[in-house]
């Protein structure tokens, strides 16, 4: 079924943003994207995660529901907080949506339109991930031009395909899948078993479109990184034992 009407948007789509905020680049892009996200006229949830806020004066968020969490922890557990915007969200679909990246409205078009035919998840992306430098991340946050950046020779962050970014998804179909793995409490491999999980389990997962997917620049901080050498291996084996799953035993599991 295609979408007849785009104005229909918001009564099908929530846009999940979970954040913690660990520099002023981050805060710039958030409301970069949350401008960009406004034209869309759809329910915005900004969730953040710390030990006080920084966001909740911000007037710019009026775009957006937002809510805070106290969390004293130093790694941002983003699974858990994915999970709480998926229970809270009533729409049949919904987009989680980092913080630093955008697409065109088209794309996103393209993967409501794959869900409603099916799809459980969609990349709104052709698998390309383009990190824009901090000059034109500067320009962007002015104003997000995508003729320009179309127009910009960059290389590919990832020699292969990326899974990352952005995800939407049927929420009801996604939480029958056990929605985000929480095992994974902080940076990893999450966004690669989250591919594999959904495919094991027997959903229809696809990429989109002919365009990529852009990634504003920002200083990387405690939480783009594995928290320790111990827990990069707990999370590594954690994926390997997902990809070594069969269907019934990922739905005990």
């Amino acid at each position: 079924m295609q979408l007849q009407n785009m104005n229909k948007i918001n009564e099908l789509l929530t846009i999940a943003i979970p954040v913690r905020v660990d520099s002023e680049e981050r805060k710039a892009n958030l409301h970069t994207v949350l401008d960009f996200l406004s034209g869309l006229r759809c329910r915005i949830i900004v969730l953040e995660a710390d030990d006080k806020p920084i966001l909740e004066t911000e007037v710019w968020l009026g775009n957006a529901e937002y809510i805070f969490v106290k969390d004293t922890s130093s790694v941002f557990y983003r699974t858990m907080y994915i999970n709480k915007i998926l229970q809270m969200s009533h729409t049949e679909i919904v987009a989680v949506w980092d913080v630093d990246v955008f697409i065109s409205y088209s794309q996103l078009y393209d993967a409501l339109c794959l869900i409603q035919n099916g799809y459980t998840m969609v990349f709104p992306y052709n698998g390309q991930c383009f990190m824009l430098t901090e000059q034109i991340s500067y320009r962007m946050r002015k104003k997000i031009d995508m003729e320009y950046l179309r127009n910009k020779k960059m290389e590919m962050y990832f020699g292969r395909k990326s899974c990352g970014g952005i995800h939407v998804v049927h929420r009801e179909r996604y939480l029958q899948c056990g929605g985000e793995n929480e095992r994974f409490t902080g940076w990893g491999p999450e966004d690669a078993e989250r591919l594999r999980r959904v495919r094991i389990l027997g959903h229809k997962v696809t990429w989109c479109s002919q365009s990529p997917l852009y990634h504003l620049h920002h200083p990387r901080g405690n939480n783009s990184f594995f928290q320790s050498e111990q827990d990069a291996i707990t999370l590594r084996l954690e994926f390997v034992k997902i990809c070594n799953m069969t269907k019934e035993e990922l739905q005990s599991y």
